[in-house]
């Protein structure tokens, strides 16, 4: 079960289940959920919402998929799977609004949508026998924090990805939103290697 508060409310949170459903939450209502997002079939491991846009999410489950949602929208504005395993951990760059990385136990995967929203932009494997367990951006550079199951933190330097200020950050993730939310049905995009 995973949970994320909106950074401008704290009242407002989501609450991601084991039976693959993302309910939203609110502080002052603990009887009842504002709302309910179904497209996971497995239990939702991580939620986060975007730095940029209040009502931006991402989810991972171990149904092998990641979707980025708009809140009030009830099904994903796109959806990614890469790898046939379960995605443990996903994070928005908290410099970069169209990018976001994302572990499954076997890999580091770094996502840019403005490059690609069918394929990552960068697949690390993790060294053999040994687990991808933790993720975290830093925050004003392209770095990548990865813990692993030995222990060890592992600090990756993005090339090619510069830092976007400004007015540019939130334009690119209403780019990819309005994308992927023309009132179609979501497209889920599979690679298996």
């Amino acid at each position: 079960m995973s949970s994320a508060f909106i950074l401008q409310d704290y009242n407002i949170y989501l609450v991601g289940t084991w039976g693959g459903h993302i309910h939203m939450c609110s502080m002052s209502n603990s009887v009842n959920f504002l709302d309910t997002y179904k497209q996971h079939i497995s239990p939702v491991n991580y939620i986060e919402w975007s730095p940029f846009r209040p009502d931006v999410f991402l989810s991972c489950s171990s149904d092998w998929t990641m979707q980025l949602w708009k809140q009030g929208q009830f099904t994903p504005v796109l959806s990614f799977t890469q790898a046939q395993r379960a995605v443990y951990t996903i994070r928005w760059s908290p410099n970069r609004s169209t990018v976001f990385a994302a572990i499954n136990g076997q890999q580091l995967e770094i996502w840019d949508l403005k490059s690609s929203i069918f394929r990552p932009t960068i697949v690390h494997p993790a060294a053999p026998g040994v687990k991808v367990t933790a993720l975290l951006f830093a925050t004003g550079t392209d770095c990548v924090l990865v813990g692993d199951s030995e222990g060890q933190v592992t600090f990756y330097q993005l090339k090619n990805f510069s830092v976007v200020e400004g007015q540019e950050k939130i334009n690119n993730n209403e780019y990819i939103v309005k994308a992927g939310s023309k009132g179609q049905e979501p497209i889920t995009y599979c690679f298996y290697k």
